[in-house]
């Protein structure tokens, strides 16, 4: 394999040249460190269920005032009369 940099050397902690079985203080530093990622990983999943929970209420919110304005929209239409476009206006053409 051919290194490209530094940041391609692999540290001491991603080498698992060691031979032999596993010790107890080895195996509950492996055990620490999964517990350590689950914790990690559980709050990460909360965050993201809430941040999906504000999410669709904002949607329905979003969706109940386009509801509302839809309906403010229609009514103003049809209370306003529908003007025509030369009714009684006397218009002057101004020639450039």
């Amino acid at each position: 394999m051919i290194t490209k940099g530094a940041s391609d050397i692999r540290g001491i902690r991603s080498l698992n040249t060691r031979p032999g079985p596993i010790t107890e203080s080895s195996g509950l530093l492996k055990l620490y460190q999964l517990s350590a990622e689950k914790d990690n990983l559980m709050k990460k999943l909360e965050w993201v269920k809430r941040q999906d929970d504000q999410a669709k209420r904002r949607l329905s919110e979003i969706t109940h005032s386009m509801h509302m304005m839809k309906k403010v929209v229609e009514e103003k239409t049809k209370e306003e009369p529908v003007s025509k476009p030369n009714s009684g206006f006397r218009g002057m053409f101004i020639k450039y």
